[in-house]
């Protein structure tokens, strides 16, 4: 059984599955959710400023995002991908909140 799942995850595949679709459009939303956290964290405008750029702006990197993740050639690719961005983009938003 871990085979198989060893197999499913490694193997390169041509078409998107339903696994991979999913998998990168939840990832999509963590990130642009996550990126906006730091924009609007890092805007020292009226709230209405610091809002209505993010409000805008997440639908679109959430597509872009999305992108990014549906056009890699295995699913642990785009695990290792979401990861590494999520790791990323928390280790900016710690620092920008605290100010150093």
């Amino acid at each position: 059984m871990i085979a198989n799942l060893k197999n499913y995850l490694y193997e390169p595949k041509s078409k998107i599955g339903w696994v991979h679709g999913l998998i990168a459009c939840i990832g999509a939303l963590f990130c642009a959710y996550l990126t906006m956290m730091i924009f609007t964290s890092l805007a020292r405008n009226d709230y209405a400023l610091r809002i209505i750029p993010s409000i805008i702006l997440t639908p679109i990197l959430i597509c872009a995002y999305s992108l990014y993740f549906l056009f890699t050639q295995k699913i642990i690719s785009v695990i290792k991908k979401i990861f590494t961005l999520l790791f990323v983009l928390l280790i900016i938003l710690i620092i920008s909140m605290k100010g150093f």
